[in-house]
């Protein structure tokens, strides 16, 4: 199943909150946005302005968050890792928040947004993903972001070394993926965001780059073929336990595929046929002469 992708710039979308359930939507295409309805693995959760981490250009109350703080090790728990993803056995522990089925349109597009938060580095590299998965079997649809912690602080984030580009865009569709990197904080500066615990004002070393976080970025994916669906979100404290990552996003649900735009020559006969209910209309004010 192909799709098409593409990562933006922010831009403001229709909001739907994360805060709170949501009253019945006339468009049931959209994702779940009240995340009671998600299955969380680990440490998952909404939450709202946090130190560093401020809301998404969307608009909305609240953010959707996955942290590996608290969460728990790969090793004991029901955790998947992306097949796709570096999986050598150095994956710690992590959280992965899966949204409920939803259905969609050929040709719709699914809007995200996405915020990677690190104070990780240096031979641990933590990263973060998110997916579109078949919801009848959990196959992978396309690859929506996937961020990594490193040592140079440059924040390697798309594709980063999750995946590689190929895999990531196999339309090669986005554009400049490398021009995105982390607001770089480092030990004396650390990032702020309560929800990476203990790690929170710290830093994998002292004067080293490789802490801090992305900014938010919107991932577009626009679904070849209608269907069921879910979202999967997830991090990985990655060769250890210290030093958390999250990643945080927010979304606009599903934008519908525009409708097909007339070929010339239809064009043509719909206006001839127009112009003729036009004539007809005055000769019955002329009286039929």
């Amino acid at each position: 199943m192909s799709t098409n992708h593409t990562l933006l710039a922010p831009r403001l979308l229709l909001a739907l909150s994360l805060a709170a359930p949501l009253v019945a939507l006339a468009d049931t295409a959209n994702p779940p946005a009240n995340l009671a309805d998600w299955q969380c693995t680990g440490q998952c959760g909404s939450s709202g302005v946090d130190g560093d981490i401020g809301l998404s250009p969307l608009g909305n109350a609240a953010y959707g968050y996955v942290t590996t703080h608290g969460s728990m090790a790969f090793g004991t728990s029901p955790l998947a890792l992306p097949a796709n993803s570096r999986g050598n056995g150095t994956e710690n522990n992590g959280s992965v928040f899966v949204s409920s089925s939803f259905q969609a349109a050929a040709g719709s597009q699914l809007n995200v947004q996405f915020n990677y938060i690190s104070t990780d580095g240096k031979n641990y590299d933590d990263y973060g993903w998110a997916r579109l998965l078949n919801a009848s079997d959990n196959s992978l649809v396309a690859w929506l972001f996937t961020a990594q912690s490193n040592n140079s602080g440059s924040g390697k984030i798309v594709p980063g070394d999750v995946v590689t580009k190929a895999e990531f865009d196999p339309d090669d569709t986005i554009v400049d993926f490398d021009k995105f990197s982390f607001n770089t904080r480092n030990a004396s500066n650390p990032v702020d965001w309560s929800l990476l615990g203990y790690s929170n004002g710290a830093c994998w070393k002292e004067n080293a780059e490789g802490c801090g976080f992305t900014g938010w970025l919107q991932s577009s994916v626009t679904i070849a073929a209608a269907g069921s669906y879910k979202l999967e979100i997830g991090v990985v404290n990655w060769g250890d336990s210290a030093y958390d990552s999250g990643l945080a996003f927010d979304y606009s649900g599903l934008t519908p595929a525009p409708l097909p735009v007339p070929e010339p020559g239809a064009l043509v006969l719909m206006l001839s046929g127009l112009a003729g209910l036009g004539f007809m209309a005055a000769r019955r004010r002329d009286g039929g002469r």
